[in-house]
């Protein structure tokens, strides 16, 4: 066992360094075609543009008819399913991507039915036939990525294009995401994955049950702000946003009709459904994610709606007019804020509040508008973008003190470039060293260093794996409690239940901000493993009052399968773990006594899925999570690090920090950012571990403060 793992950190070793994981697109991999994938001969330029018009007219009889017969969607009535479909909406380029890409997509299932073709033909043999395809949709398809770029601004584009010179559509928003493996789908296409028998998979609400059951385990290694700031940190670099219907509306996908739209994907339910049953509910509405303009017949992939980059653009927006709209404009440099009697300076209100599924729950209060869709799902998370407004505000105005001859757009974009390195340096300092270990940063190369720089390599990509977010950085999800406490001084600690306050930020109108962050940090989070509350596999996203929601791990189980993403046993694999073939083999990797757990439910053990074998892996010594999420969890916080122009530690680049600014900023932490932007007077270091004799809880001045005067010109 530990031979086995050895094997596969010292691969790992390998591949970073030195450049085996190609950081190239998919689609000039330069993988080598497999001698048995042909292409029938009958297949020709004019079958293809043939192929083409009828997908066409396919898809213009389909909008049709689904304008016609499409069910109306009344949120009110089924909210969890509206706040996702919000949550995760479709925007902008996204949207863009997926109508231009729907005719490749279609002209790919043609070719499939008219030729027979096999998942490998159309894996390794239409990708590669790029001179047969129209030119007309292929020049139309590219000019989405044409970008003029400024190589000498010190400022990052919002929208993360240019960031790599030679190619500007690299982590930006609403690319393509990458694959490390293959893509599996039953046809090769898009049809969801199934078993290697070709049955179908274990539906995802009986593998919920059975092995995402919920436990209440808490650990005694982290604080439960090491979730919060996870997720916070997720909704910087990734959002694979849901297909919508007819003129961009949400879907309602339950029940089950024959003329569903293809984007429908509802989560079927059993009779005897433990909790569902009881309240007679069958089906979880849900819809497939986007597909991605990928200008190639061939498999699907889809679309990341924000940038890949650490780069907190999830504070200030992915364009310049939702950032500008943000912003007070005032020549202040600040962002926009408003003022609470008793909750301080908090995030303007929301611009939407007729629409935004959240507003509602109190008239009288509006929720709140950040740079993403979905900053009010939970008080704490809501707190973590009020905490980051006001470091940006504190920064601006000190700043404006500093250089007097600074115009206000000076002023937002060098505090935007600072907080973007804060996020960096929390994430990479404080966050990843718990997720993956101290070994397996040392192994990566991710850890800051304590002078000089590093520096950028634009051969590497940093764009966002398949298997990275729609299943390994989803690990968090085991880790979330069922109750928010909220610790205040002097009195007793509160605190809700996570199903009561989805959508309810409105406590922090009457202060709550301090008592809900000090309840993050001096809380535990659950520990990593198979389990999951209640609160998210039965009530997410739930009304407040109403008695059910939607089940997280169902749909990160769906979510997978809907992406093409293939079993644990693959990933293992490209790991440089063993190749899987028997059960009990499992029994090397997977936590004491749940091998047979899972061979009761799966046909074969290739059958899998990812995000649940990775949840069932022991923790690697040092580390909350086990060897193959941290492979994964690696290689992508390797290509984020590197790939990134404008990294922090970054030398020679046009946005490089000064070796003065670069010390200033090395000394931040989430603890100190907590105490410089609320009345929190005592507080640990390190929030995200447990106070202890290493990590005391201390005087908010007793910790280091970053000297802005390093920023004086």
């Amino acid at each position: 066992m530990r031979l086995i793992w050895g094997f596969m950190i010292i691969q790992l070793c390998v591949c970073v360094r030195g450049q085996s994981f190609n950081p190239r697109p998919l689609s000039e991999r330069g993988r080598q075609t497999p001698a048995a994938v042909v292409l029938p001969r009958s297949l020709s330029p004019t079958s293809v543009q043939q192929a083409f018009s009828r997908a066409q007219e396919i898809i213009t009889s389909r909008r049709s008819t689904l304008s016609g017969r499409r069910r109306t969607f009344d949120p009110r009535r089924n909210v969890p399913s509206a706040r996702h479909q919000r949550f995760q909406g479709i925007q902008g380029r996204a949207l863009q991507s997926e109508n231009v890409q729907e005719n490749f997509e279609e002209a790919t299932r043609v070719l499939l039915n008219d030729y027979n073709l096999t998942p490998e033909q159309i894996m390794f043999g239409l990708t590669d036939i790029r001179n047969m395809l129209p030119g007309n949709d292929v020049a139309s398809c590219e000019s989405q990525f044409n970008f003029t770029c400024n190589p000498n601004s010190r400022y990052r584009t919002f929208d993360g294009s240019c960031n790599n010179l030679r190619n500007p559509s690299w982590g930006m928003a609403a690319a393509c995401f990458e694959r490390l493996v293959d893509p599996d789908y039953a046809d090769g296409t898009a049809a969801k994955r199934v078993s290697l028998s070709g049955s179908p998979l274990p539906p995802p609400r009986t593998i919920s049950l059975e092995i995402h059951e919920h436990l209440d385990n808490p650990t005694d290694y982290v604080t439960h702000m090491f979730m919060v700031y996870g997720q916070f940190l997720d909704h910087d670099i990734s959002l694979a946003p849901l297909s919508q219907g007819p003129n961009n509306q949400p879907l309602e996908c339950c029940p089950v009709n024959e003329d569903d739209p293809p984007q429908c994907d509802p989560i079927l339910l059993g009779s005897d459904d433990p909790f569902f049953g009881s309240l007679g509910i069958d089906c979880l509405s849900n819809v497939r994610s986007a597909m991605c303009s990928t200008c190639s017949l061939g498999p699907r992939q889809q679309t990341n709606q924000v940038t890949s980059y650490i780069d907190a653009s999830h504070i200030y927006a992915l364009n310049q007019n939702l950032s500008s709209a943000l912003r007070n404009n005032d020549g202040s440099g600040t962002m926009r804020f408003e003022n609470s009697r008793e909750g301080g300076e908090l995030l303007p209100p929301s611009a939407n509040p007729n629409e935004d599924f959240c507003s509602f729950q109190d008239p009288n209060l509006n929720c709140f508008e950040t740079g993403d869709q979905r900053s009010n799902q939970h008080p704490a998370l809501t707190s973590m973008h009020t905490l980051f407004l006001r470091e940006h505000n504190r920064i601006a105005r000190s700043l404006r003190n500093l250089n007097r001859d600074w115009d206000g757009e000076r002023i937002y974009q060098e505090t935007r470039r600072i907080l973007a390195a804060i996020m960096q340096m929390i994430t990479y300092n404080e966050f990843l060293p718990l997720v993956i270990g101290p070994e397996r940063m040392e192994w990566f190369d991710l850890n800051v260093q304590r002078t000089g720089y590093t520096q950028y390599d634009d051969t590497v990509q940093a764009t966002l794996a398949n298997e990275f977010s729609a299943a390994a950085f989803r690990f968090g999800h085991s880790m979330i409690n069922s109750f928010f406490p909220q610790v205040s001084r002097g009195s007793n600690a509160a605190g809700d239940r996570l199903r009561d306050i989805f959508q309810f930020p409105f406590g922090l109108h009457r202060g709550e901000l301090e008592g809900l962050i000090s309840g993050t940090t001096q809380s535990p989070g659950q520990k990593f493993d198979r389990y999951m509350v209640r609160d998210v596999t039965n009530h997410l996203y739930q009304q407040r009052g109403n008695a059910s929601g939607l089940d997280l791990a169902s749909l990160n189980i769906n979510r997978g399968r809907d992406h093409g993403v293939p079993g644990y046993t693959t990933l293992v694999e490209f790991c440089g773990g063993p190749q899987i073939r028997s059960w009990r083999q499992l029994d090397g990797l997977f936590q004491r006594g749940l091998r047979p757990l899972f061979q009761r439910l799966y046909e074969d053990v290739r059958d899998i899925d990812l995000f649940s074998g990775g949840m069932a892996e022991r923790p690697n010594q040092g580390a909350v999570i086990g060897p193959t999420f941290t492979c994964i969890i690696g290689v992508q916080f390797y290509h984020l690090k590197y790939g990134d122009r404008f990294f922090f530690e970054h030398g020679g680049q046009a946005g490089s920090f000064t070796p003065a600014q670069l010390r200033e900023i090395k000394k931040i932490t989430l603890g100190k950012l907590i105490c410089q932007n609320s009345n929190i007077d005592r507080i640990q270091a390190r929030v995200m571990l447990y106070n202890s004799n290493r990590n005391p809880v201390v005087n908010c001045n007793d910790l280091p403060e970053m000297d802005l005067r390093a920023w004086s010109r």
